[in-house]
């Protein structure tokens, strides 16, 4: 993979541990980028809010508490330009993320050179 030009932060959040750890280990090896994880939305939103670093965001949606669709709207209001990316096991959640801007919708279980991919044509 190439490396970024410019510094990127990749944000993952997921409420599944075993995936949550999986994914970030497999973007921060390969894109070489500086990742965090997140087990909730709420989480991810206070650190979003808080420093607004996250350059991009993978998010699942079915969450308990505040859900990937209530990260989502939140960021795309507040922040437009920040890249969000979904995941989902449901593929009936693309168009609803679709219809929040979400830049891209993964479908769970995807593999690891999907997600790469996905993640390198925003780099």
């Amino acid at each position: 993979m190439n490396k970024a030009t410019h510094p990127v932060k990749i944000a993952v959040v997921d409420d599944d541990n075993m995936f949550l750890e999986m994914t970030r280990m497999i973007v921060s090896h390969d894109i070489d980028e500086n990742v965090i994880s997140f087990q909730s939305s709420k989480a991810a939103w206070e650190y979003v809010e808080g420093h607004g670093s996250a350059n991009i965001i993978l998010s699942d949606i079915n969450m308990p508490g505040m859900d990937g669709l209530q990260l989502l709207s939140q960021i795309k209001q507040k922040y437009p330009s920040k890249i969000c990316i979904m995941m989902s096991g449901d593929p009936d959640n693309e168009l609803p993320v679709r219809k929040l801007g979400a830049d891209a919708f993964l479908n769970k279980p995807f593999q690891a050179r999907e997600l790469l991919s996905l993640i390198q044509s925003f780099l």
